[in-house]
C-alpha cells in the first residue's frame, strides 16, 4: 500500500502539465549546459527530447513543463535548484582578495599583470589587471576574438591601432572589436589598467 506521502509525490509529477513561467530558465540551462561542454544534440540525446523543443527553451520561448526540468536536471547532473535560480553553484562566484592577488612580470619589457578570472574552459570573458611598459614593443603586440575593454584605474596610457592612438587617464574607457592590432603603453612612471577580453 502507498503511504500518504507516496501518494502525494505521485500526484505532484503527475501533473507535469503544469508550466513554469517563461524567462526564468532558459539563460540558466544555456549557461549549465555549456559549464558541461554540452552541445544542444548531445542534450537532446540525454534527455530523449527534440533538439528545437530545447533550444526553444533556451531562447526562453517556451517554458518547460516540470517533468522536463527533471530531465534537464538528471541530464546536467546539477540539482533543480540550479535550474529555478533557487541556490547558486560555488562555481559560480569568483572572488580575488588583494592579499591572494600573484602578479606576473616580465622585467625584460618591462609589465606585468594580474589574472583576475578563474581557470577552465567555457569562461567567455578574461579580466586582468595590466601595468603596461613605458615603450610599446612586440610582447604587447595583441590580436584575438571577441571584444576588449579597457578602464584606467591610475595614470595615463596610450593604445596604438594601425592608424591612430588614443591616450587615456584615470576613469576613462575604452571598447574595440580583440581582431584590431593594437599596443598598450604607460605614459608616465605609473599606470594600472584594468582589461577584459570577451570572447565570441
Amino acid at each position: 500500500m502507498m503511504s500518504k506521502k507516496t501518494i502525494r509525490t505521485t500526484k505532484f509529477e503527475a501533473s507535469v502539465s503544469e508550466q513554469l513561467p517563461a524567462g526564468r530558465i532558459g539563460a540558466r540551462l544555456r549557461a549549465w549546459r555549456r559549464n558541461k561542454n554540452m552541445t544542444l544534440d548531445e542534450l537532446a540525446l540525454a534527455t530523449g527530447l527534440n533538439k528545437s523543443f530545447l533550444s526553444r527553451i533556451e531562447k526562453d520561448a517556451k517554458a518547460p513543463s516540470i517533468a522536463t526540468v527533471l530531465k534537464l536536471s538528471r541530464a546536467l547532473d546539477i540539482p533543480v535548484a540550479l535550474l529555478f535560480g533557487e541556490q547558486v553553484a560555488d562555481s559560480d562566484i569568483h572572488l580575488v582578495r588583494t592579499a591572494n592577488r600573484q602578479p606576473e612580470e616580465d622585467p625584460v619589457h618591462g609589465y606585468s599583470f594580474v589574472s583576475l578570472s578563474p581557470a577552465g574552459p567555457g569562461r567567455r570573458a578574461e579580466a586582468f589587471l595590466m601595468t603596461p611598459p613605458a615603450h610599446f614593443s612586440e610582447a604587447t603586440n595583441a590580436e584575438h576574438s571577441g571584444e576588449e575593454s579597457l578602464y584606467v584605474i591610475t595614470g595615463r596610457v596610450e593604445v596604438k591601432f594601425a592608424d591612430r592612438s588614443v591616450v587615456m587617464g584615470p576613469g576613462d574607457f575604452l571598447q574595440f572589436p580583440g581582431h584590431l592590432v593594437h599596443h598598450v603603453r604607460r605614459v608616465g612612471a605609473r599606470a594600472t589598467v584594468l582589461i577584459v577580453i570577451s570572447r565570441d
